[in-house]
């Protein structure tokens, strides 16, 4: 017997860590070897089979409980002493195996009777176990208050009985503060989750699965409280918790991958939510059925993502399914029933059948609140839905008052942050501006502005790219309706309010990034320096897969390779933004008068913004004026935003027509001219210094080559400061880079040294593999690239070394050969200036591989399919080796192939570096993202710490590239700063018979302002 005891007191060590696999292989030789020293009926043999069952239901086999529990109750009835006992707890194991199968009813109707039972033979803590199963039951069924008084009960009672237990206690304080998180007390149950984290954490360590369950439970009350910067890390840390230790395939592991995919919802991030609501789903319905609970509530939340995706039809099918299952399973007043109720009648609305939606919201409204009370979170979400119908349907006192309601319940129940509180208060706005009372709800959207700023400055710092950009995806159109409200209002002020709006919004990606980027950089802290390695090197894996394409080992499943990859990079982002977040700098409370002081008498500041106004495409230009020191504000509305776009891109063609006439330029100049600037410039009233923020297609227009009826350039009559946003008006603390000039040009393309014999054999053996598994080896990815050589370029970059050195500045100068792309990832101290004269190269996005690679300055055109949808892996410039290396890109190190993304950008070591020429075409393209500006090579710059950038909106000539950079480099020495060094070329260069044409000149432009650029961390 000591033996056996010995082995059970294994199996107890084996479940403490974790190791439920050999625990239960123990735990059956134990059964076994009881049963065969007594009988299948002993009571030792019997409690022996019950521990398995237990240990089988909690790590994931109800099946194989099940089987053992009822063979334990067919062998009750010939045991002894012990039979009563036994026969409970067997019995009570049985019920929560209804319950997780959702057969909710046979469960509390076997529980009442055991319950009562074991009080009466005196078993105590077997009637506890009992109670705190019905409590469950009771919570799933609806009967929250129920649940509530019984949990408290057991929790008082294991307060006095269980302090040797305290992972017995802790698991109904989850429960109770589940059930209190079902009745919207979230701060009461976001303390008791909180205090059973910090403990179980300390006693039991985090990858116990009562520590998981806590985690996944205090993950998902803190989402529901828009606390989503809080819940991330929490709800990640949680999944990859559960599926280490109870595998992928598993109920607590899908409740939690299910509580991650809201999240993800939440920020925006749909791409992310959607295949975790599928895989969830998936276990569930195959695992219990489609009629089961939890797969019910993941198809309803599934149903909701598509409604966000605006699949409303797809959608609309899933919530009506939803309901009438939820009818038959639950009850038509059941909580959750009630939530597919109340979200059919949204995706009714967003459909446009409001006589039905109002009916269902109507409906829901009013059972959630005879059931749940006007204050629970889910009747004032049915009232906010209430009201949003009411507005369309004309109804607006009915719309008014029930918003106000809501907003008014909102603000105290869960927040001014809450998104429910977002949500009654912009349709509240809607509802005002509908009436008529335009001032009110300018000054209800002002609220909500201040508000959601305040909202982003947290979330966006501690959460990767993905979700930054799925938060500004998501709340954008409150932004729209602002701006178009402002441009409806009789209010004096609304050029400055529209001011304040671009402060708060535009280019916060950009700052955001940039400024953890640097942050990593600068900081001498030893986590972020680990982070930061890990996603330098996460970054060269996405790189090399990405510009390799299909590999042996990613055949098949190259797409899914990528998306994982990609995954990677997104989560290292997070965590390094989470572990900077205390260095970090506020995005809110920046308005229009702090500009102000920085604005000099007689200047401008022209700031546009792209909007969307009921479904048309507007564009609008908040303008601050300095005459003279006397302040004003004025704005201009672009009605036609397609107009304005058609005419950028039709003088960006003609510019860059061979066969184009003069008169031809200047009439399309002259048109760009009327539809972009002609309309500022009446509001600018004379002032020549104007500090110019772009947008959209306006990041690609050359300003300074617009032409007025005077047969003027723009550059002629106005002094542009291009910017990113108006925030680079402000001042910062800063250390500008004191180092040398780096400049590296015309590369060897051809070289075949600058990547090793050994590690180019390597390369060709997996080249090999792959092609006789019949994966092409090269045109795949970036792999068909090929360059022409440059003798113009190592010419250019010949003559700035001489001009630099004859003012005795300090060099770093790389030809030919020399002109590697390690040289950029091996500077430790950060250079002054960085100039690189070579290929450039920007490819479209394209899912299908088949769009060709745009033009290429200084080379041939190439048909090359281009990669992934990452478009700082689509922007790059081309270095020494490429030519020799392109067919083994992604099965060589990615930092000296041949090409530098503008991805791999991001980790080069150019915090406060004052100066970047892209002497190469197209640098300045990327994609467009409104409010954000362009994503590719400048961007990419920009995030890496450098002041200003200089890049090129096509190609150039080699002598025309030659002509303006020697010019411009003259002045620079002469120590004109860089911007004002370029507009000075422009100008002389207009004067030149050979030089004067726009498609010349024009080509280059700066961005950005080292006054304001970098930071220094203390």
């Amino acid at each position: 017997m000591l033996t056996m005891e010995a082995r059970t007191n294994e199996v107890a060590t084996y479940e403490a860590a974790g190791d439920y696999d050999s625990a239960r292989a123990i735990l059956a030789a134990v059964c076994d070897m009881y049963a065969a020293a007594y009988t299948d009926y002993h009571p030792e043999t019997i409690s022996c089979m019950v521990y398995s069952a237990r240990l089988e239901r909690e790590t994931g086999s109800p099946d194989e409980a099940e089987r053992i529990l009822k063979n334990v109750v067919a062998n009750l009835d010939k045991s002894t002493t012990r039979v009563d006992s036994q026969a409970l707890d067997a019995l009570i194991q049985v019920t929560e195996i209804y319950r997780i199968r959702g057969e909710y009813q046979a469960a509390k109707d076997l529980l009442s009777g055991l319950i009562g039972l074991a009080q009466q033979i005196g078993e105590t803590e077997l009637s506890y176990t009992g109670k705190s199963y019905l409590s469950r039951i009771l919570a799933s069924q609806g009967e929250t208050e129920a649940a509530r008084v019984i949990s408290e009960d057991i929790v008082r009672y294991g307060e006095q009985n269980w302090q040797d237990r305290p992972v017995q206690y802790y698991s109904v304080l989850i429960e109770l503060a589940a059930i209190l998180q079902r009745q919207s007390k979230f701060a009461e149950a976001e303390t008791l989750l909180r205090e059973a984290v910090e403990t179980l954490v300390s006693i039991v360590g985090v990858t116990h699965p009562t520590t998981l369950v806590a985690m996944s439970n205090l993950g998902l009350n803190l989402e529901q409280q828009g606390l989503y910067d809080e819940a991330e890390p929490i709800m990640k840390q949680t999944v990859a918790g559960m599926e280490e230790t109870f595998g992928i395939g598993h109920e607590q592991t899908s409740i939690a991958r299910n509580n991650l995919a809201l999240l993800h919802e939440s920020q925006g991030n749909f791409r992310e939510a959607e295949p975790l609501y599928l895989t969830s789903y998936g276990f569930f319905s195959e695992e219990f059925g489609q009629q089961h609970p939890n797969a019910l509530a993941v198809q309803n939340n599934l149903a909701f993502l598509y409604m966000l995706m605006e699949e409303y039809e797809q959608a609309e099918e899933m919530f009506g399914e939803v309901v009438a299952m939820w009818n038959e399973v639950l009850g038509t007043a059941h909580q959750d029933t009630l939530k597919g109720l109340n979200n059919l009648g949204r995706v009714q609305h967003r459909l446009g059948k409001l006589d039905e939606a109002v009916l269902t919201v109507s409906t829901a409204l009013e059972t959630r609140r005879s059931s749940l009370g006007e204050n629970h979170v889910d009747s004032i979400r049915s009232q906010i839905d209430l009201g949003a119908i009411l507005l369309d349907l004309e109804r607006l006192e009915e719309a008014e008052a029930q918003l106000r309601d809501a907003l008014a319940r909102a603000e105290a129940t869960v927040g001014e942050q809450h998104p429910y509180t977002f949500e009654a208060l912009n349709n509240l706005a809607r509802v005002l501006e509908a009436k008529g009372d335009l001032g009110a709800s300018v000054e209800l959207r002002e609220v909500g502005l201040a508000r959601r700023s305040t909202f982003l400055d947290r979330m966006l710092w501690v959460t990767g790219e993905n979700a930054r950009e799925g938060y500004i995806r998501l709340h954008r159109p409150e932004l729209d309706e602002y701006l178009a409200l402002l441009t409806r209002v009789d209010d004096p002020h609304a050029g400055k309010k529209a001011i304040e709006a671009n402060l708060q919004r535009k280019g916060l990606l950009l700052k955001v990034t940039s400024e953890i980027e640097q942050i990593s950089q600068l900081s001498s802290d030893p986590k972020l320096a680990s982070i930061s390695a890990d996603l330098e090197e996460a970054r060269k894996e996405l790189a090399a897969l990405t510009l390799s394409g299909p590999t042996a080992e990613t055949q098949g499943r190259h797409t899914e390779f990528l998306y994982e990859l990609e995954r990677k990079v997104n989560e290292l982002q997070g965590e390094l933004g989470r572990a900077s977040a205390r260095y970090r700098s506020t995005i809110a409370n920046v308005d229009a008068d702090m500009l102000t002081d920085s604005l000099d008498e007689n200047s401008a500041l022209v700031d546009f913004l792209m909007y969307n106004d009921a479904g048309d495409d507007k564009v609008l230009a908040g303008i601050i004026l300095n005459e003279d020191g006397d302040l004003s504000y004025d704005l201009v509305v672009y009605d036609d935003r397609g107009a304005l776009e058609t005419a950028v891109l039709e003088y960006r063609e003609i510019i860059q027509d061979d066969l184009a006439d003069d008169d031809e330029v200047m009439e399309i100049g002259m048109e760009a001219f009327d539809a972009a600037w002609a309309p500022v410039e009446e509001a600018l009233g004379g002032l020549e210094y104007v500090y110019l923020v772009p947008d959209g297609v306006l990041n690609i227009l050359p300003f300074n080559a617009l032409m007025n009826e005077d047969e003027e350039y723009l550059i002629q009559t106005t002094d542009l400061h291009i910017l990113t946003s108006g925030r680079d008006l402000l001042p910062n603390v800063y250390d500008l880079a004191q180092g040398e000039y780096v400049i590296l040009a015309g590369p060897d393309y051809n070289a075949n040294n600058v990547v090793s014999a050994e590690e180019l054999a390597v390369a060709a053996d997996r080249r090999s593999s792959a092609l006789k598994l019949g994966i092409r080896g090269s045109g795949s990815g970036l792999r068909g690239l090929n360059f022409a050589p440059l003798p113009g370029a190592e010419e250019e970059g010949r003559i700035i070394t001489t001009q630099v050195e004859a003012k005795e500045e300090s060099s770093d100068v790389y030809f030919g050969e020399r002109a590697q792309e390690q040289v950029l990832a091996s500077i430790n101290e950060a250079p002054e200036i960085l100039h690189m004269a070579t290929h450039g190269f920007f490819l479209e996005a394209d899912d299908t591989l088949r769009k060709r690679l745009l033009k290429m300055q200084r080379g041939a055109e190439l048909q090359v399919p281009p990669p992934g949808d990452n478009p700082l892996l689509r922007a790059g410039l081309a270095f020494a080796g490429i030519n020799s290396n392109a067919q083994f890109l992604g099965d060589i190190d990615t930092v000296n192939d041949g090409v530098l993304t503008a991805l791999e950008v991001l980790g080069l070591n150019l915090s406060g570096t004052k100066l970047v020429v892209l002497s190469a075409c197209e640098t300045g393209l990327g994609e467009i993202h409104e409010g954000e500006g362009v994503y590719g090579l400048r961007r990419s710059f920009q995030e890496a710490g450098v002041a200003e950038v200089i890049s090129s909106l096509w190609e150039v000539s080699d002598a025309g590239t030659q002509a303006l950079m020697t010019d411009f480099y003259d002045r620079v020495l002469e120590g004109v700063p860089a911007r004002e060094a370029l507009r000075e070329t422009q100008l002389a260069l207009i004067d030149s018979p050979e030089w004067g044409y726009p498609y010349i000149w024009s080509a280059f432009m700066i961005v950005g302002s080292y006054e304001s650029a970098g930071i220094t961390i203390q």
